[in-house]
């Protein structure tokens, strides 16, 4: 062989190695970023699964505390989607891998169940004992399985992988038959809110315009600083303006230091106060500040507001009041304030929902009595504590209710339900979480 033969050939070599080298670079390139596209997916799933997992825990457990006809159809149509929802995420993940078979079957047979309590309810038929029970023994299930999912999320937030199969369902559950008759045909319902920060009742009803401010006379930009001034104990010399907010509720908005104040046009109240700083320690009490929260209230005209939930988050505590009037609260006019755990300063206040639906309310009239109502009541429900108030209604309307606190035989959990004080009717259902930071609900 030549010199020049052995040449060619050694560059003919070369470059079927260099073509070969540079194929595998840009395969494996790809099949990173195809890993990497279907680890993003599948994380996705698993999140929506975890999250309809707990509107199922949720649904399940309203079911129980209900004993309205029409709520429990309402929650059976929405346990039907959530499943269904449930059922989809689960289809887009590698269940084998993930053992997701058993949490597969539980949701096919807790949707059939809400098919087969829906049907009934919609012929008229009421839910028997035993088809409490089986609710009950469902709702054991999704707890734990709500769990396990949220571990599962967990694990990935810890940076475990799901394509390399480091995320597996821990949630030893056997799963049997829990009813027969099932029917299908039932309609999907929208999904219930998720958990509520605001108190018994979010801030939805914010989307009109204010009748109580519309009577009110204009201020200047003037007016409205030294207003802010006021509300912060500082001058108005270390008072800047900001913004001139276009909005429902109409504000001069303004900075001082670290606070942002907004004072509405018409009328001239304090709309809201906002602090961008950091607390860092914690020395008084949530009772302390809950009372500091109060008299800050009152200090800026807001008087006949009573406390009713509150959480403590870094180190600042959020107090909820609703207006009182007489024995009657009103949960469509709530006033956030926050006040620091460190040396009870107030930090903030949100008045929007109280100035945009406070008005005159008849007083409080009941077609029914309090323990014909409580009567109503679902069996396994123990009284604690009852309250008569007006709650919002999601078409902007108020109706009358008695607001029962009550703890489940069956879950041990403590839940508020709204019953008409016309009717008697269930209006609401809110289940009430205690933790550490203070009580919230969903």
């Amino acid at each position: 062989m030549t010199r020049r033969s052995t040449i060619r050939i050694i560059s003919y070599i070369a470059f079927a190695l260099a073509v070969l080298i540079a194929f595998i670079i840009v395969n494996t390139r790809s099949m990173t970023v195809y890993k990497q596209r279907l680890e993003v997916g599948y994380q996705h799933s698993l999140t929506e699964l975890s999250e309809c997992m707990d509107t199922v825990n949720t649904d399940l457990t309203k079911s129980l505390y209900s004993n309205s006809p029409t709520e429990l159809l309402t929650l059976s149509r929405d346990l039907l989607a959530q499943c269904s929802a449930a059922k989809n995420a689960v289809s887009r993940l590698p269940v084998s891998q993930m053992e997701l078979g058993n949490i597969y079957k539980f949701l096919s047979q807790a949707g059939d169940y809400a098919q087969y309590i829906a049907a009934k309810l919609e012929r008229g038929e009421p839910v028997t004992e035993q088809e409490r029970s089986n609710l009950a023994a469902l709702l054991k299930y999704a707890g734990q399985f709500a769990d396990a999912t949220d571990e599962m999320v967990q694990l990935v937030a810890a940076g475990a992988s799901i394509t390399d199969g480091n995320v597996k369902n821990a949630a030893d559950v056997n799963i049997g038959a829990l009813g027969n008759g099932f029917s299908a045909g039932a309609k999907e319902f929208e999904a219930f809110p998720t958990l509520l920060y605001d108190g018994p009742f979010s801030d939805s009803v914010l989307n009109k315009k204010s009748a109580m401010l519309d009577s009110e006379a204009i201020l200047s930009k003037d007016e409205c600083r030294r207003l802010a001034a006021e509300a912060l104990h500082v001058t108005e010399s270390k008072i800047s303006f900001e913004a001139d907010e276009q909005s429902l509720l109409p504000c001069f908005t303004f900075k001082s230091g670290r606070y942002t104040v907004s004072v509405t046009k018409q009328g001239g109240y304090i709309k809201s106060i906002l602090y961008s700083g950091v607390i860092n320690s914690s020395n008084i009490s949530e009772d302390n500040a809950q009372s500091l929260a109060k008299a800050f209230l009152d200090s800026l005209g807001y008087r006949d507001m009573a406390a009713s939930y509150y959480a403590v988050v870094n180190n600042v505590c959020t107090v909820n009041f609703a207006y009182q009037a007489g024995e009657m609260l009103c949960y469509s006019d709530l006033i956030k304030v926050s006040v620091s755990m460190e040396d009870g300063t107030v930090l903030g206040m949100d008045a929007a929902t109280y100035l945009t639906n406070h008005t005159d309310r008849p007083a409080f009239s009941a077609a029914v009595t309090a323990k014909e109502a409580e009567s109503r009541l679902a069996p396994g429900l123990t009284v604690n504590g009852v309250k008569s108030c007006t709650i919002p209604r999601e078409d902007g309307t108020e109706v009358q209710c008695y607001e029962f606190l009550c703890t489940s035989a069956d879950t041990g959990e403590d839940a508020l339900l709204y019953l008409n004080a016309q009717t008697g009717d269930e209006e609401d259902i809110m289940i009430l979480l205690y933790t550490d930071g203070g009580t919230m609900v969903k």
